[in-house]
């Protein structure tokens, strides 16, 4: 091939490597643009949470609904009802939540007594709601770092290319 030939072709290459970090860039943006409105929304969830909580805490007094009622090292041992695993989507790691299907299971609500406001209730579920949008933070953070990676290698690349049309 000649020289001209040649450069044609590093030419065209350069545009591809050119294209797919401006691809790749925007996706980055996108990517980071979901992740701040998961923390918003981990941050209004945590808000929400918290003010069942208090309001479980106004109904039942201030001694039951408190830390003292929370498990501490002593407690029996007991499984989360819910716990977090790894799992593989075409060729990438990704947590998910999945219900605890052991036997020694105890819902937390059991801690605070048998009949517990509904505020307690509310509070369970925003709070189980929030580790699903903690879990998907999760997952946008490791696509993020993937997303990096991707980058870095397309500059190195552009680079080479770079050092060789000069």
């Amino acid at each position: 091939m000649d020289s001209k030939a040649e450069g044609i072709t590093d030419k065209i290459e350069m545009d591809t490597v050119c294209e797919l970090l401006d691809k790749t860039l925007l996706q980055q943006l996108h990517l980071m643009e979901e992740k701040m409105r998961y923390e918003l929304i981990l941050e209004s969830n945590i808000k929400h949470g918290s003010i069942h909580l208090a309001k479980s805490r106004y109904i039942m007094g201030h001694t039951s609904v408190s830390m003292a009622r929370l498990p501490m090292e002593a407690s029996p041992e007991f499984s989360a009802s819910t716990v977090c695993e790894e799992t593989e989507i075409d060729n990438n790691k990704q947590l998910q939540v999945v219900e605890n299907k052991d036997s020694n299971t105890v819902n937390p609500l059991h801690w605070f007594g048998i009949l517990v406001p509904q505020n307690l209730h509310e509070a369970k579920k925003v709070f189980r709601r929030t580790v699903d949008v903690v879990v998907d933070c999760v997952n946008l953070q490791i696509r993020l770092l993937e997303n990096i990676k991707n980058m870095e290698a397309l500059r190195q690349y552009k680079k080479l290319l770079t050092n060789d049309l000069l």
